[in-house]
């Protein structure tokens, strides 16, 4: 279980604060408008964030995380590239070499014909993928993504989402999504964030309310619910 007891991030006008959040195994879905500090949580759960990161008490299986890197495996918006093959990429941040892996992964994110480019040369979309295999070569605890449908189209939206959806049985995934309606119908919780708060905290997708996506987006919404899968809608103004 991964516990946020206390996490505060100050950047001057906008601040932080997020208490009492846990997250155990399966999907976790952060959502909330641009600015409202989704990006913010997640750095300050690693320990990421200088001297802007002013309290943060985080606990993993009961025990205080002052080091993170053993146990988390972060994909960030933003993540340099640089030149260097996509199959010796997918293995840089593993912890041992497993080939057969590698091997199923290179199949599993469709990027078995990409293996022998630099990954400085792939579209938005084949960096994502190939950014996921490397995730899950790592075989942490935890994973965590930043804007994960970012790039993707709406095939591998849903097979990335399914990837993680599986993951989730046996790990703890933590992610933001700017997508609503598909981050609810594959979330295990969903928290919303508003102006660096906690609206709605770990709650069902089935608890979240067309009140509480109208508030956290500052825009009149509707949810709906069809052959369980969500939809979201703008009422008239």
């Amino acid at each position: 279980m991964l516990e946020i007891q206390n996490l505060g991030m100050d950047y001057g006008k906008f601040k932080l604060s997020v208490n009492q959040l846990a997250f155990g195994r399966g999907l976790h879905v952060i959502l909330g408008a641009n600015g409202s500090g989704k990006s913010s949580l997640l750095k300050g759960i690693i320990g990421y964030g200088g001297e802007k990161l002013s309290s943060r008490e985080v606990y993993w299986n009961d025990f205080k995380a002052a080091e993170t890197a053993s146990f988390i495996s972060y994909l960030p918006q933003m993540n340099p590239v640089f030149k260097i093959r996509v199959s010796d990429y997918i293995g840089l941040t593993s912890r041992k070499s497993d080939s057969s892996r590698k091997g199923e992964l290179l199949r599993y994110f469709d990027i078995e014909h990409l293996m022998h480019q630099s990954v400085e040369s792939l579209s938005g979309g084949e960096l994502k993928r190939v950014q996921c295999a490397q995730v899950a070569m790592e075989q942490k605890e935890i994973m965590m993504f930043d804007e994960v449908e970012q790039g993707l189209d709406l095939k591998y939206q849903h097979h990335i989402l399914n990837w993680m959806k599986e993951a989730g049985n046996n790990r703890t995934v933590i992610a933001s999504m700017h997508d609503a309606a598909l981050a609810m119908t594959y979330a295990d919780s969903v928290t919303l964030l508003k102006d660096g708060g906690v609206i709605a905290g770990s709650e069902s997708p089935r608890n979240i309310t067309s009140e509480m996506l109208s508030e956290c987006y500052d825009i009149p919404l509707d949810v709906g619910r069809v052959n369980n899968r969500i939809i979201i809608f703008t009422r008239a103004l």
